[in-house]
């Protein structure tokens, strides 16, 4: 199944839309990205906790907008959906 660039763009902008609608505290936020982004990494496989809570202190010290984060966790989660997701 294909997705264009349009979709995709509109479908990631109304997963951040509901994320944001949540109202998570930023570090709850920062740890789920973090706990996704590695998880994929790991080829699905859920990382050691220290290794996600380090990762999520990146985010969390990098001062990243709430409105970004919320971005980049349903671009993850919406890439992921559609077997787009690329590890780093």
């Amino acid at each position: 199944m294909g997705i264009n660039n349009n979709d995709l763009i509109h479908e990631i902008n109304v997963a951040a839309y509901y994320i944001a609608e949540g109202k998570n505290p930023y570090d709850t936020l920062c740890y789920e990205w973090a706990r996704s982004a590695l998880t994929h990494q790991n080829l699905g496989m859920v990382p050691p906790e220290d290794q996600i809570k380090a990762k999520a202190a990146q985010m969390l010290f990098s001062g990243t907008p709430y409105d970004v984060l919320t971005y980049l966790i349903a671009e993850l989660e919406i890439k992921t959906k559609y077997g787009m997701y690329e590890t780093e």
